[in-house]
């Protein structure tokens, strides 16, 4: 324990790790040149003492210290001190002091003896020894001041005091000169330890440094690649892994499987329990998918509510539609979110590579469309890109293509289905709709342009025209007949087309208020805002507003409740089978007693049979629309058939 302790007071820093390594490794390079240095010099004064001293002082004595050091340095030359621990470097540390001390000491015993023989010049040769002797030991142990040092006192010391008290003058002028001379090397061992040892905390400094900003580049890296909130991969890894796995110079080859998963029914409960609570159900949903999925495939939050995936290349298309349905079904189990059960769903589309595409962009976009696709005719399942979805992209593209270079005024039209108050015997009002017969692909269904045209960026300008269309016949009906209008989710966002439909009102003879607008419920669900901002400029107007095709999408009972709505539009999907299903008669009659809570009117759609009407009728609703009284009419039928129950109301009144 005594030498760590004269070591601190030498202020050798014995317990900083990193300076003791850096210290061995320089010591261990220069120790075995220090002992081939004794070594020769032993052997060099022991040549010139022989005969004049005992064997024992010329051949033995030096025999065993050369073995000794050469046995030593060949120790040292073979060692792996990269294997070493901090603990045994600094015990080998203290060992190399002990050992510098214990053979100080010998070769002063030797080097004090052989002085006792020979001649002045002999005696010069020891003296000679034991300084160049220091001086070669300092130069190697500079990085250990305290074995320098020790090593001058032990080594040089008695040499220098034996000349200082000779009688001879010139030993006395060798003993100041070597005293200096060590005196000197001790002063610059020190200085260099001294730097040595600075110049270690600055690389120890620099690597803690370049350590930390390692580090820091680690998380900045992952910062980048995932999601903060989730702590999944993110959009930007998502296509940088699709680009490495799919197709390119560099890409994989092999079939892979690229997924799409939104949830149906987060921005409700974002709505409704705030962002907070989103966040959370956002984080709960991305751990249930990870429990799912596993190692099958690459999970990313692409944004929003949406997850992309991509596969292994082991799972194929099969493999990976039941995988999704996997996911669906985790995600139909409710979440506890903020004390609150909430229920969501998920709808998955998918690709194939290289089937529905050769590039990672385009399987992507293939699995965006089968998502669509899902969201638009079966939300809450998986869908699986095929040729089906192929020719619709490309019957799309032509429609769009024909919709741009149309002369819309031209072949645009509408076609009127009346709205019937069968409790009063009178026609109330005409829906609107649209027809489209191109020149080049000849009529295409209403769903289909209406979609396109939305897609395309063209359905403020479709609007405007169906509309200005439908007030110029509108004009023909008696002031007691309204029309009824349908707009799009991407009107009510549209400032351009709002101010289009308030001046084609004003510069025609209808009245506002014989006009009523119909929305879908996924105008609510879109941007509920902006929305009801532009309902409440019509209403102002003193149009009505009606909420079409109501059930079949997301909208809650709340948003009903703030939304400026003056009538409610049942689907006709809920009337199909009305007489039998009793499901469907209980959903009708919920929703019929909700209007008539809220002080709504209450309109049927799709009603094509007697009985269908009596049941209606039998619930208090009167408002009808429907096959069973009449088609959607061109407008000259439209007419006749509004001249129709005129004449037969006279009647009825008469």
């Amino acid at each position: 324990m005594i030498v760590p302790k004269i070591m601190r007071a030498f202020g050798e820093g014995i317990d900083d790790a990193a300076l003791n390594r850096a210290r061995y490794i320089a010591v261990s390079k220069q120790i075995p040149v220090m002992y081939s240095i004794i070594g020769v010099s032993l052997i060099a004064a022991a040549y010139t003492h022989h005969g004049v001293a005992p064997d024992y002082l010329t051949v033995y004595l030096p025999a065993a210290f050369v073995l000794m050091v050469f046995y030593r340095a060949a120790l040292l030359w073979r060692s792996d001190i990269a294997k070493l621990s901090d603990e045994e470097i600094a015990d080998k540390m203290v060992t190399a002091i002990k050992r510098s001390t214990v053979m100080a000491l010998m070769f002063a015993g030797w080097e004090l003896a052989l002085f006792q023989y020979g001649t002045a010049y002999t005696q010069l040769h020891v003296a000679f020894f034991a300084t160049i002797t220091v001086l070669s030991c300092i130069a190697c142990m500079m990085h250990l001041r305290l074995s320098s040092t020790l090593l001058a006192l032990l080594i040089n010391g008695p040499s220098v005091v034996f000349l200082a008290l000779s009688d001879i003058t010139v030993f006395n002028a060798i003993a100041i000169n070597a005293l200096l001379v060590t005196g000197t090397m001790l002063f610059m061992c020190f200085r260099y330890a001294n730097d040595f040892k600075d110049l270690i905390a600055k690389q120890q400094q620099l690597q803690e440094q370049r350590s930390r900003l390692r580090s820091l580049n680690r998380q900045n890296r992952w910062l980048a690649d995932h999601d903060s909130l989730t702590d999944l991969p993110n959009r930007r890894h998502f296509f940088s892994r699709l680009a490495e796995s799919i197709g390119g110079d560099h890409g994989e080859t092999r079939p892979r499987i690229v997924g799409i998963l939104d949830l149906d029914g987060f921005k409700a409960v974002n709505d409704v329990l705030g962002h907070l609570a989103g966040d959370q159900l956002l984080a709960d949903t991305a751990n249930r998918l990870r429990d799912v999925l596993g190692d099958d495939a690459f999970l990313s939050r692409l944004g929003g509510d949406e997850f992309g995936l991509i596969f292994g290349s082991s799972i194929d298309a099969a493999g990976a539609v039941a995988k999704s349905n996997q996911l669906c079904e985790a995600l139909l189990a409710a979440f506890d979110v903020k004390g609150s059960s909430v229920h969501i769903a998920a709808t998955v589309g998918l690709a194939s590579y290289p089937s529905a595409g050769r590039t990672g962009e385009e399987v992507y976009e293939r699995a965006d469309y089968a998502l669509c696709y899902a969201k638009q005719h079966s939300k809450g399942t998986v869908v699986l890109f095929s040729e089906e979805h192929e020719t619709i992209i490309r019957e799309v593209s032509q429609i769009t293509h024909q919709l741009r270079e149309a002369e819309l005024d031209e072949e645009l039209s509408v076609v009127y289905q009346p709205i019937i108050d069968s409790g009063a015997g009178r026609l109330t009002a005409f829906e609107a709709l649209a027809r489209w017969d191109s020149p080049v692909l000849g009529r295409i269904s209403p769903d289909t342009f209406i979609r396109t045209a939305e897609q395309a960026g063209l359905i403020g300008q479709l609007t405007t025209i169906l509309f200005r269309k439908a007030l110029a016949v509108a004009e023909r009906w008696p002031e007691d007949v309204g029309l009824s209008f349908n707009l799009s989710p991407y009107d009510l966002n549209s400032f351009e087309t709002m101010a289009r439909l308030i001046q084609a009102v004003e510069e025609s003879k209808v009245r506002p208020s014989r006009i009523t607008f119909e929305i879908t419920e996924s105008a609510l669900v879109q941007d509920i805002g902006r929305a009801t901002e532009s309902l409440e400029v019509l209403r102002n107007m003193g149009s009505s507003i009606a909420l079409d095709d109501f059930g079949t999408g997301f909208s809650s009972l709340g948003q009903i409740q703030r939304m400026p709505v003056d009538r409610i539009k049942i689907d006709r999907s809920f009337i199909t089978g009305i007489e039998t299903d009793g499901a469907a008669r209980n959903i009708v009659n919920t929703i019929i007693d909700l209007c008539r809570n809220l002080n709504l009117e209450c309109v049927v759609e799709g009603v094509e049979t007697r009985e269908q009407l009596e049941l209606l009728e039998a619930r208090g609703c009167s408002l009808i629309q429907g096959y069973y009284f009449s088609k959607p009419l061109p407008p000259e039928e439209a007419d006749m058939f509004l001249g129709k129950w005129v004449e037969k109301r006279k009647r009825n009144a008469g």
